[in-house]
This record gives structure tokens, C-alpha cells and sequence, in this order.
């Protein structure tokens, strides 16, 4: 029994430290580290016991592989996990901006049905967003829009929507800057906005990058299906998996590029669709920028509540010239993603 928990926690251990190879290893590289990625924070609790259990043995021999992984993880614990901060000092009467970033999954229950207006405009009312940045949202085109029912319960007199793509921006004061989509649907991709508000003029990054399109294959893996079929439908998983995870990379040097040569303070936010331990999570985050959550949250900060729990792939990315007051997760009414409400001043 020995020889096995030794063998297994070693095996945990390196798989541990494959993935945490995934910070830095372009996908367009070496992908496999992402989907590892996946799973490190239970993987680095499995590697701290192990090391636990093997210094209370007093084997310092086969300790030192987990305590050289586990110390390598320390500057990404941070990120998997927020700890409470003390908000920064704020004087009265200092101007504050709420933002809002929400996938929406089009207003669409899981059965498919379209939400009631009435409830839309409920949310967004409760959101108290200045501005509001959504993803998976319709354009005029469809009869089934809920535009209006958004601009009259926000009071929002513009919005910045590429027609035909599904990423929207609402405000007041904004100027559309540019937009970057991933052919051929538009489904994917962001779009930058000017927005002048109290705390001066702000450029605005929304975001929904590229999608990892792997829950329609999940029927695949049932225990209907013969043993060859399930593993077929695994490889298709990750093989689009790698696929999706080269895009998303070639997305955050886009975005960062952008960042790097704003002249105004920066907010990204929306769904990255990628974990804090991935490469495109860590791509984006420039010494320009840091995580919102990792600053002022507590927890995990789960976002994504569908079939792979637990996973936290929505963010607000906060340029450095700006105080983060606090940041919380709200109610997901419709979609598989909780909403994130963010309240910024000036440093």
C-alpha cells in the first residue's frame, strides 16, 4: 500500500506541474498544460497532502518533489483563491462608476424559452449598472431583441453592437473605438468603447472570447454508448479543446497590444472562456492590469455554473490608475454564467 500511495502521489504530483505549465506555455506551443489547467486547484490540494502526509513520515526525500511544485504554485494561489482586503480608502464625495458584465446566453432558459421582458428589465434594474456590458445578447434584427426593455430599465441612452454579432455595450456618453470578431459567425470576439464618465474618460474592452464548443459532445461520453464511441468523443473533446485554447491565445496578444497602447484607463471584463491558470488569463493580465476578484473578492469566485462547475471564467481586468471599491458575483437568472458587478474610483 505504501509503494501505491507513493506512486500515486508522485503521479498526482507531475501532473500537477504539467499543468501549471499552462501560465506560460503558448497553446499555439504545446496545448495539453490548458486542459490540466482545468483542474489545478484540486490537483494542488491533492500535491499539498501528499507532501504533508510524507514530512509527518519524516520522508524528506519524497517530499521534496510536492514542496518544490507547491512552492512553484504560490504566486498563482491568489489568483485560484481571493482572500479578504481591506477596500481601499475612498474620501466622500469621490466620484464612483458601477459596472455590470453579464453573459446572457441570448435571455434563454435551458429549455430554450424566451424570458418574459418584464423579467429582463427586473435584472437590469437590479444590476444598477452605469454601464453594462453583456455577451450573447441579439441585435435589432431579431423580433426577439429585448434592446428597448434593456435601454429603458438601465437608462441607457446609447449602445456600442456590431450588427450581426452578439457582444453589446450600454451606456451613456460612449464612442465606438473598434471591434475584433472570430469569422465566421461573429460569435466571438470583443469590442472596444470610449465611455465619458465621472471618473473621466475610459476605454472599455467587452469581451466573449473564443468558446470551447465541447458540451454537444458530452451525449457521446453517456454509459449508452460502447467504450470505442466514448473514447472517440474524448479525443474530438480535446482536440476542439486545443483548438479553442490556440484562438483564445491569439486573442489576449490582441487585447494586450490594445491595452499597452490605450491614452485612456482601461476596464476588460466579459467571459474569457479560459481559468486563472491558463495562458490566456495570464497573457492578459499585463503590468497594466490586474484581476478585480483577486483584489477585493473572496473565494473562488465560481462564474460558470454548467456541466464543468466550479470554474471561474468571467472577469473584470481594472487598469491600475483606478481604485476597485468592490466587486460581488449576482444571481444567474437564465444563463450558465453569474453576472459580476464592479464599483470603481480614481486612485
Amino acid at each position: 500500500m505504501r509503494t501505491i500511495f507513493l506512486w500515486t502521489g508522485n503521479l498526482v504530483t507531475f501532473v500537477t506541474a504539467f499543468g501549471l505549465m499552462a501560465r506560460y506555455v503558448s497553446p499555439q506551443i504545446f496545448w495539453p498544460p490548458a486542459v490540466v489547467a482545468l483542474l489545478l486547484p484540486g490537483l494542488l490540494l491533492l500535491t499539498f497532502g501528499f507532501m504533508i502526509v510524507q514530512l509527518s513520515r519524516f520522508r524528506w526525500r519524497t517530499a521534496l518533489f510536492p514542496f518544490a511544485v507547491s512552492v512553484s504554485a504560490l504566486p498563482l494561489l491568489g489568483h485560484l483563491m481571493a482572500f479578504p482586503a481591506t477596500p481601499p480608502p475612498v474620501d466622500a464625495g469621490v466620484p464612483t462608476l458601477t459596472l455590470v458584465t453579464a453573459n446572457a446566453r441570448a435571455f434563454r432558459s435551458i429549455d430554450g424559452a424566451d424570458a418574459d421582458t418584464t423579467r429582463v428589465r427586473d435584472a437590469v434594474r437590479e444590476f444598477g449598472a452605469d454601464v453594462l456590458l453583456l455577451q450573447e445578447v441579439r441585435t435589432m434584427r431579431y423580433p426577439q431583441n429585448y434592446v428597448p426593455s434593456i435601454t429603458q430599465a438601465g437608462n441607457f441612452r446609447q449602445r456600442h453592437q456590431k450588427e450581426g454579432t452578439l457582444i453589446a455595450t450600454y451606456g451613456n456618453a460612449i464612442t465606438p473605438v473598434s471591434s475584433s470578431f472570430t469569422p465566421p459567425n461573429e460569435y466571438n470576439g470583443f469590442i472596444v468603447t470610449d465611455v465619458d464618465s465621472e471618473l473621466g474618460r475610459l476605454r472599455i474592452i467587452n469581451a466573449h472570447l473564443e468558446s470551447n464548443q465541447i458540451s454537444g459532445m458530452t451525449a457521446g461520453m453517456s454509459d449508452k454508448n460502447s467504450v470505442s464511441r466514448r473514447i472517440e468523443t474524448l479525443g474530438n473533446m480535446l482536440r476542439g479543446y486545443g483548438r479553442t485554447t490556440r484562438v483564445r491565445a491569439l486573442q489576449a496578444e490582441e487585447i494586450r497590444q490594445l491595452v499597452e497602447r490605450s491614452p485612456y484607463p482601461v476596464v476588460l471584463a466579459g467571459d474569457f472562456n479560459d481559468v486563472p491558470s491558463s495562458y490566456t488569463y495570464n497573457h492578459i493580465l499585463s503590468p497594466r492590469l490586474r484581476d478585480a476578484w483577486s483584489e477585493q473578492g473572496v473565494g473562488l469566485g465560481t462564474t460558470f455554473t454548467g456541466p464543468l462547475p466550479g470554474l471561474r471564467i468571467d472577469y473584470f481586468m481594472v487598469d491600475t490608475s483606478l481604485a476597485v471599491l468592490d466587486i460581488e458575483r449576482l444571481p444567474s437568472r437564465w444563463s450558465d454564467h453569474r453576472p459580476l458587478r464592479i464599483t470603481l474610483a480614481p486612485r
